[in-house]
């Protein structure tokens, strides 16, 4: 902190979510495949009670009815999971990539158990710049260590439920039903190191369109594409439930304000210089790429020290001065 000034930041506690693994369950189907739906119940409570471990993505396939109205929509995209794992048969269950699971129930739970207790080393943060049905995923990837191989991509999957079925779902819905790749048919090439832990920001564009978005979900993982198919780690929630720093609540605006934050990249530990304040005070507020805020407090013009974060990630200063408001990023990496 700046000597001479009695000028209180709170620091909150930051949390460290840290690499809490997340199984992803690829569902291959079809509309007209009847063991596909009369494995559907069980399928359904499976994915039901992992509500928080597990993200689900059900792409669907050309046989073995060509009319399929999920498929049709986004065909190579689609087409692209299938050939990843060279899918032959449906319904076909693949867990994290390198497991193709039995239909029944316990197949599932053993396939599930498999790989929730393998070490995660690869923590996925993600944030929505917007709130509504169009905007920019904000994604952050922090590796902790080499994760293996060279052939690694990050995919962000929009799902869609409650959709009107057909053939044997006529009666019923189609649930996380593969709508759009962000990323496009094969997904966003990364590369973690040399040293480590290391922290990848991914910014991309969506529009859910004529989906439903009060049912439109978001899947982020990232896997290897080379020999193992292997997901290091996946990410699932409600599109409408992935929150950020909003631009008309967040929004930089103009009005000379000074904000530098140096070094940018740092460890935790940086320094914020304020300048050209419209006013004679204002407030500094500091968020993580969630949305909660981890610091908070009134300043002057002048320079501050004495911040020391302890999560590596993307994080947003921001300081509102009157009817100003300015924001610069901070990169934090340990």
């Amino acid at each position: 902190m700046r000597p001479g000034k009695m000028i209180i930041l709170l620091v909150l506690p930051v949390i460290l979510f840290g690499a809490d693994r997340v199984v992803l369950l690829e569902d291959f189907t079809n509309y007209l495949c009847g063991p596909c739906w009369t494995f559907e119940p069980t399928l359904n409570n499976f994915v039901n009670s992992h509500p928080d471990d597990l993200a689900v993505i059900r792409p669907h396939v050309w046989w073995p009815g060509s009319g399929d109205p999920i498929y049709n929509q986004n065909i190579y995209e689609q087409w692209h999971r299938v050939q990843l794992y060279g899918v032959n048969s449906v319904p076909w269950l693949q867990f994290d990539g390198v497991i193709k699971a039995s239909t029944s129930g316990s197949g599932l739970n053993n396939a599930f158990n498999n790989r929730i207790t393998v070490p995660c080393f690869l923590e996925i943060q993600v944030a929505n710049s917007t709130a509504g049905g169009a905007g920019s995923i904000i994604i952050t990837l922090i590796a902790e260590q080499d994760l293996g191989g060279d052939d690694i991509f990050c995919n962000a999957v929009l799902i869609e439920s409650n959709i009107p079925g057909a053939g044997y779902w006529s009666n019923s819905v189609f649930e996380q039903a593969f709508r759009d790749e962000l990323f496009g048919p094969i997904g966003e090439p990364i590369s973690f190191g040399p040293t480590y832990p290391d922290t990848l920001e991914l910014i991309v564009d969506y529009d859910t369109g004529t989906f439903d978005f009060e049912y439109v979900e978001l899947a982020v993982f990232v896997q290897n594409h080379g020999s193992s198919k292997e997901v290091y780690n996946a990410w699932f929630d409600y599109l409408g439930a992935v929150v950020g720093i909003e631009e008309g609540e967040y929004g930089v605006a103009d009005g000379g304000v000074q904000l530098h934050v140096y070094p940018n990249p740092s460890t935790g530990n940086f320094t914020i210089s304020i300048l050209s304040l419209p006013e004679p005070t204002g407030e500094l507020n500091i968020y993580d790429i969630s949305g909660r805020c981890v610091v908070t407090g009134t300043i002057e013009e002048g320079i501050y020290t004495d911040f020391n974060l302890n999560t590596s990630g993307v994080y947003f200063a921001e300081v509102i001065s009157g009817k100003t408001v300015t924001i610069n990023r901070i990169v934090v990496l340990r």
